[in-house]
């Protein structure tokens, strides 16, 4: 039986199940503390159990200061097959892998790399395709797709980090002539994303987020791909923590940063009694900028955890359509089961990758 677990511990601020250990091969998410809150786990290992793969997916709690020595680990152990990669890792990993696939290169950001036959770790971006096929796919019991069409629909993103950067090289592309504006908190991050989309689509602007907020009378979509309404704690370094989670996107998020706890619900009593000021604010600022939107603005976040987020909350509360992000974790995942870090496994096991991409997303998404 493969000793896994005992080396890849060493860098983890969870626990592995032992089905790590006993899995012929194994796959799995590192992220911040994706333990917490992924459902990657679930829909990966119903997928394996589908078409018979003797494999096994999981967590991965890896603090950045730890990742490049998971990431050599993960690459020595045996029936290691690949990740994904999420908050905050998606751009630190690229100088870790081997090869990155152009058009990560191009988006800037990897959230799925495969170990190929040679050794070598190789890097992919599924998240822009994920977005879009979460917009334009008819998901699973659904009755029809979110939206007909991307062609003209003038959009505003919100974030400018690794989803952000997916987000806005898909959107560019599939808007047709149409205005795609960035806002993010930090101004100059969205315009140095602004300049590198403008290099291949000229329909690309950065603005304050109160220039955006002043916009949203004529967008037709907003897509939220920063972590403000994610669930779950973040780690910022130096022995301090804060929480994103009661926070919308569309207004500023200042919540407080304390000292990590020994005890999680101490914290969060703590931490939402210090924050509420800045909660109340945000929630707020954020319902009366909603109130300046037209009728059929539509609503995306890529936040998936919780299932509502702040943002799509109010939107859903003012009559606005709403998606979340389960279809894009979907439908980016497929792509990356039948296409990136399993399709030589699947080969191996005398599968055809290219027949199982509607399969894979109907289990993926009865187990989401």
């Amino acid at each position: 039986m493969p000793n896994r677990i005992a080396k890849l511990e060493k860098y983890l601020d969870n626990k592995l199940p032992a089905a790590i250990d006993e899995a012929g091969l194994f796959a799995g998410s590192a992220g911040e503390s994706p333990s917490r809150y992924s459902r990657s786990p679930g829909m990966w290992n119903a997928a394996f159990h589908e078409i018979g793969l003797d494999a096994a997916y999981c967590a991965f709690d890896v603090r950045p200061e730890n990742l490049k020595g998971f990431i050599a680990t993960v690459r020595e152990l045996p029936g290691f097959m690949g990740g994904n990669v999420t908050v905050p890792h998606k751009l630190a990993i690229m100088e870790l892998l081997d090869v990155v696939d152009p058009v990560a290169r191009q988006i800037g950001a990897v959230n799925t790399y495969a170990l190929h036959e040679d050794g070598g770790l190789a890097g992919y971006n599924t998240d822009a395709d994920g977005l879009i096929n979460s917009m334009l796919r008819t998901l699973p019991r659904k009755s029809r797709p979110f939206l007909e069409a991307l062609t003209g629909v003038r959009s505003l993103l919100l974030g400018a980090g690794g989803a952000g950067r997916a987000a806005a090289f898909a959107l560019a592309g599939n808007i047709g002539g149409a205005q795609l504006t960035l806002t993010n908190r930090s101004l100059a991050r969205a315009q140095e994303l602004a300049d590198e989309v403008s290099q291949t689509y000229p329909n690309v602007a950065a603005v304050s987020h109160a220039e955006a907020v002043a916009l949203l009378p004529s967008v037709d979509l907003v897509v939220n791909a920063s972590t403000v309404g994610q669930s779950g704690l973040r780690h910022l370094g130096g022995g301090v923590t804060t929480c994103l989670e009661p926070f919308s996107s569309l207004a500023p998020a200042n919540p407080e940063v304390l000292p990590e706890p020994p005890d999680e619900a101490a914290f969060y009593r703590q931490w939402f009694d210090a924050s509420l000021p800045a909660i109340e604010a945000n929630q707020a600022a954020a319902a009366r900028a909603l109130m300046a939107c037209a009728p059929g603005t539509a609503f995306v976040d890529a936040v998936y955890s919780p299932d509502e987020t702040v943002l799509l909350r109010q939107a859903r509360l003012h009559g606005h359509p709403t998606l979340n992000g389960k279809g894009m974790l979907i439908m980016q995942a497929a792509e990356s089961f039948v296409n990136r870090m399993t399709r030589r496994h699947l080969i191996a096991a005398g599968h055809d990758p290219d027949t199982l991409y509607d399969r894979v997303v109907e289990t993926m998404e009865a187990a989401f």
